[in-house]
């Protein structure tokens, strides 16, 4: 059943775009905005088919940053221990080597370059699909906070690839 591991990258998806989109909207922390739950069959058509567009996307983007690691010299484990004790503060002594502090570099630099790649091509989706950022950005918030909303597309996902 294919469709478990579509949903865990339409769960990766809503995380990427509720950080890519810009408008002022977008910026908002989900608990300020009111959750609306009355949308018609049609958005939430559009919703679903934007996501499922995304898919290929977020693959693509996917395979290049672990290109990006493994070509700078590290395995995506390590990358993400990096990563990880970066954010602590503890690079420096989380890194075996400073040559390691450098793949580490290069790597993050790479990636970094595919995500706001990935992030501009999930605009262009969004905006060439008949939702507005501020549409699509109700839809997600609804999709998280509304059982109701999710169930509902969750619904439309299982048969968007379950005929």
């Amino acid at each position: 059943m294919m469709y478990p591991k579509l949903i865990s990258k339409f769960f990766l998806l809503f995380l990427t775009i509720s950080f890519s989109l810009s408008s002022a909207f977008a910026q908002q922390l989900p608990g300020q905005m009111e959750v609306k739950e009355d949308f018609s069959e049609e958005e939430l058509k559009e919703f679903v088919r934007v996501n499922v567009a995304l898919i290929p996307v977020q693959e693509n983007a996917q395979e290049k940053m672990v290109e990006a690691i493994q070509s700078s010299g590290l395995t995506i484990d390590r990358f993400q221990q990096l990563a990880q004790a970066q954010q602590a503060g503890n690079l420096r002594d989380a890194a075996e080597t400073p040559e390691e502090v450098a793949q580490f570099n290069d790597a993050g630099q790479k990636v970094m370059a595919t995500q706001e790649n990935m992030q501009e091509e999930i605009q262009k989706v969004i905006s060439d699909s008949k939702l507005s950022e501020q549409e699509f950005q109700q839809i997600y918030v609804a999709y998280t906070q509304s059982a109701k909303v999710k169930e509902k597309v969750d619904e439309m996902m299982d048969k968007e690839f379950n005929p």
